[in-house]
């Protein structure tokens, strides 16, 4: 027995019980079920990012009670039982199920809904769990991951990183098919439409594929937007009001307690003179922090200044450097122009004509999106995790996770 079967439902914040949702989805239970399914998105994001954020030295995650931060991830040594893996990856198939719940349920649905309103909702359930899978696929990698978990009786075998990637790019498509016909589905609170948010993971997945034309096309019907705010995308949205969820990926600058997060030294050091990214790792004016046997900590990763703040599931920033990786080779004018657009926006002048290579993608990338959970798996599909820094005796860099336990394989 697996996650992906075994696994609780979701938090259900707002109503509905899966299994009616199931027998035969309502009216009133579709906004309470795409609600639920944002919502529980949500679920355990910090561990996540701090996960991926620490094995890929964006940055050392303090936590008092658990040495688990700075021993299994800096070390290599993974425990295939550990919340590190277990917590976010159950969560991620949590909302898996429930987005196979919702297409079981139109599936058998005795409302009225009209033929683009079916095609509406089945195009936010696949685009939600194809984003969710995706998530999971980075963390696991080569191990693979099970794609097909629609009955917890029958789950489908694991898939190979290259099979469950196709397999992902051809459920967005499909979704985004069917958004074209039903546009979106009420309640939307990510800022941009589905239809706009299922091209920018498309995006995102056909890089990860080495499939730049699929990238090109896929962010002609994104939010991508060369002259536009650079913030502008996708989000997970937080509040304090009744049973919602807080922002756990921020802490308060100066943070001497349980938890801090520090920004890695080479962050701080490699950044060029005038990056205004690098703010993102602020100076601790109370001293620095001693973590485990590291180098003492002088800067907090300080990118949320609220415990309301909402987090970037995409950005307009992640669209133009897909952008310009796609160009690299093929159009490199067109390439220097987003890469320039970004530095632009970051107070950076112009890179010299004919610069645009890996390293220099590499390095946008690494500024601009930050503590996002994108450096380790940038760095891998490069060939190029060597090259992050080995800061102790004893310690390794990590090519992925291991499949959780209790999947039992």
């Amino acid at each position: 027995m697996g996650y992906s079967c075994t696994i609780e439902d979701g938090k259900d914040l707002n109503g509905p019980e899966t299994s009616s949702i199931a027998e035969d989805l309502s009216r009133p239970e579709l906004p309470q079920a795409v609600s639920g399914i944002l919502a529980d998105m949500r679920a355990r994001l910090a561990t996540q990012v701090d996960a991926i954020s620490v094995v890929g030295r964006d940055y050392w995650r303090h936590q008092s009670s658990d040495p688990r931060w700075t021993g299994d991830l800096l070390t290599g040594t993974l425990d295939d039982n550990s919340f590190y893996i277990t917590t976010h990856y159950a969560a991620r198939y949590a909302v898996v199920k429930e987005c196979n719940l919702l297409l079981e349920g139109l599936a058998n649905t005795t409302a009225d809904f009209t033929t683009a309103e079916k095609a509406a909702i089945r195009g936010f359930a696949n685009t939600m769990k194809a984003h969710q899978l995706l998530t999971v696929l980075g963390f696991l990698y080569e191990n693979g991951i099970r794609t097909d978990v629609a009955d917890p009786d029958n789950l489908g075998d694991f898939e190979s990183y290259d099979a469950a990637l196709s397999t992902i790019i051809g459920l967005l498509n499909t979704a985004a098919s069917d958004l074209e016909v039903g546009g979106d589905v009420a309640p939307n609170t990510l800022g941009v439409s589905y239809l706009q948010f299922n091209r920018a993971i498309t995006a995102r997945a056909a890089a990860y594929q080495g499939n730049y034309s699929l990238v090109l096309s896929a962010l002609q019907d994104s939010f991508m937007d060369l002259g536009g705010d650079m913030n502008a995308g996708a989000y997970y949205r937080f509040s304090a009001a009744g049973s919602d969820e807080l922002n756990g990926l921020f802490f308060a600058l100066n943070s001497t307690g349980a938890n801090a997060r520090i920004a890695h030294p080479d962050f701080v050091n490699s950044a060029e003179p005038g990056d205004g990214r690098a703010g993102k790792a602020v100076f601790r004016t109370d001293g620095e922090l001693n973590i485990a046997d590291l180098s003492p900590g002088s800067h907090d990763v300080y990118i949320y200044q609220s415990s309301t703040d909402p987090v970037g599931i995409i950005r307009n920033e992640e669209l133009i450097l897909l952008y310009a990786e796609a160009n690299m080779t093929s159009n490199p004018t067109a390439a220097e122009t987003a890469i320039n657009a970004v530095r632009s926006a970051a107070g950076l002048g112009p890179v010299a004509a004919g610069s645009v290579n890996v390293d220099r993608l590499l390095y946008e990338r690494r500024y601009s999106l930050f503590a996002e959970g994108h450096r380790w798996i940038d760095m891998r599909r490069f060939g190029r995790l060597s090259e992050l820094i080995i800061d102790r005796e004893g310690d390794n860099i990590v090519t992925q996770f291991p499949i959780p336990q209790n999947e039992g394989i």
